[in-house]
């Protein structure tokens, strides 16, 4: 029905299972989504439906409202929210309407003035508590005083009588919270490595499954039932339930990191994952990916499905100057390195003034190296810091490293930073804004990125190369699809698992940047836009559609 010339607006939809606690705008998937998203919603005779749980809906039109997707160029299947959280929604927008009255009366209490050249709108709680006594003597009709003057005895008398029933009920219960924090916050202190109790955590990860497996099914089921989008297109192989999707649907793999790297992931939980994994892959009609390593060596070889079944649709082009201007019009190169450059300052006046070593730090005179990425295990970022030790100590001018990973306590990197006293050199700037990650690839010397293994070509060579940024990239089978010029290979191409010839490669790209970015020209061309890659989806979607019912 959708490709009938009566009805020329072609439907599709995402599926969405994404559990609660999932940092979409951190998750490089996350970021993926919109890209595709921004593309799809341009597609024209094309209508875009998103389905997600209740408890994405929030982060979901937040982390496309931050790549310029309105809410009204797609549309949202959601689930209901359930009737504690629609409390729960309702007594904070009360408490917000209610916020600025609260104010008023301390600053009441303190003896603030209120200016009077500020005209303040009431609250109605506040109307009815406040009369404006002047203006009821100077009121011509005396109902209105008399009529004013009952409701203000009357809320008095009513809140009396209430207080005088449920008082003992009150102090009750704030004695009884009282201890109750009191007794935590005494056993956390008394035996601090018992605060987590196994056999909870258990039954509260069991609660959570058991929660998610209804939603997720309430959602199945809205799209089960509606008929307008027949084509769905489900962005990670996580979720097996999809496969009870009724309608046509195609299953994205990124890639399979478990079965590449199964030591470096020797976790309990990630067995359970990979099961679910292979679950929806084994069961699904229909799957994309973004390499033909992903699709010869890991799925057909790896898992063992037919190769027919999967088609390989490669990543677009990252545009991140969209995120330097100031007005429609793209500024030029100088004016966007200034952009760049005031969004740094703001950036280190608000969040790196405790540094002692950033907080002073002239981005537009000193280099440094950029990595964008997570801390996980295949991202290799402990061969950068070994890199970056190296050139520390050779005779040449200080580089530095900024990386947009977590420093956590306890790990590899930080127990590396600390033991070799790196805290001058690199930087961890994480859970940063589009602007500051763009204006960080801006003023990077270059982009480098030691990656061992990625579903697709790395983001961060379209990235930094749209801010004017040269790249280096780890000698890895997704990357060697897309470079094939021998030249290219030999100055930007360098071996993942030796800091020597990361640090010869790094040294030679700060001095020869120019000369680099030229070298790869040719290559960020040949990435398509987004929209022709969302167009690739759809269209991958009603050709296996078609395909399905031929047979």
């Amino acid at each position: 029905m959708d490709d009938h010339p009566e009805h020329p607006v072609i439907h599709d939809g995402i599926f969405l299972g994404y559990d609660k606690n999932i940092p979409l705008k951190n998750e490089g998937l996350g970021r993926l989504l919109a890209f595709v998203v921004s593309g799809w919603v341009q597609l024209p005779n094309h209508r875009l439906t998103i389905a997600c749980p209740y408890w994405l809906v929030k982060d979901l039109q937040s982390l496309l409202a931050d790549h310029g997707i309105p809410d009204s160029s797609y549309d949202l299947l959601r689930t209901k929210d359930p009737w504690w959280r629609t409390v729960q929604l309702r007594l904070k927008a009360f408490e917000r309407s209610i916020r600025p009255t609260v104010h008023r009366y301390r600053a009441w209490l303190r003896g603030d003035a209120i200016p009077e050249h500020r005209p303040i709108k009431q609250h109605w709680l506040e109307r009815i508590v406040t009369v404006d006594f002047s203006k009821l003597l100077h009121s011509r009709k005396w109902t209105s005083v008399t009529f004013e003057a009952f409701k203000l005895v009357a809320f008095a008398v009513i809140v009396f009588w209430l207080l005088r029933f449920i008082w003992p009920a009150i102090l009750v219960l704030l004695i009884a919270f009282g201890i109750y924090r009191l007794w935590r916050k005494y056993k956390k202190k008394k035996s601090p490595s018992q605060s987590i109790n196994p056999k909870r955590s258990m039954r509260k990860q069991k609660r959570r499954g058991r929660r998610y497996a209804r939603e997720i099914s309430r959602l199945i089921k809205q799209v089960n039932q509606q008929q307008l989008v027949n084509h769905w297109l489900v962005p990670t192989p996580f979720w097996p339930e999809a496969n009870r999707i009724a309608h046509t649907k195609a299953i994205v793999c990124p890639d399979l990191v478990l079965q590449q790297f199964p030591l470096r992931f020797a976790d309990p939980s990630a067995e359970a994952i990979y099961a679910r994994i292979l679950t929806t892959l084994q069961h699904a009609d229909r799957l994309i990916c973004y390499s033909d390593f992903i699709r010869t060596h890991q799925l057909v070889h790896g898992v063992g499905l037919a190769p027919e079944q999967i088609q390989v649709i490669g990543h677009g082009q990252v545009d991140l100057a969209e995120h330097l201007k100031l007005g429609k019009s793209p500024p030029s190169q100088p004016e966007q390195k200034q952009i760049a450059l005031e969004f740094l300052r703001s950036y280190q006046r608000a969040s790196l003034a405790r540094n002692p070593y950033w907080s002073r730090y002239s981005w537009d005179r000193g280099d440094y190296v950029f990595y964008s990425s997570q801390a996980r295990g295949q991202k290799n970022i402990l061969s950068l810091l070994r890199a970056i030790e190296i050139l520390r100590h050779r005779p040449i001018e200080p580089i530095r490293l900024v990386l947009t990973c977590q420093r956590s306590p306890g790990s590899d990197i930080d127990l590396f930073v600390s033991q070799h006293r790196l805290d001058p050199w690199v930087l961890f700037a994480n859970d940063v804004s589009n602007q500051v990650l763009a204006s960080l690839y801006c003023w990077a010397a270059v982009a480098v990125n030691p990656t061992l293994f990625e579903g697709g070509f790395p983001f961060t060579f379209t990235e930094a190369f749209s801010v004017g940024t040269p790249s280096l990239l780890s000698d890895i089978p997704m990357v060697k699809e897309k470079v094939q010029d021998p030249n290219l290979i030999q100055r930007m191409i360098f071996d993942p698992l030796d800091p020597q010839d990361i640090a010869s490669k790094t040294q030679w790209a700060v001095e020869h940047p120019e000369e680099l970015l030229a070298m790869e020209k040719e290559l960020f061309d040949s990435f398509p836009t987004w929209q022709s890659v969302a167009l690739s989806y759809s269209n991958s979607l009603r050709s296996f559609g078609i395909d399905r019912s031929k047979q």
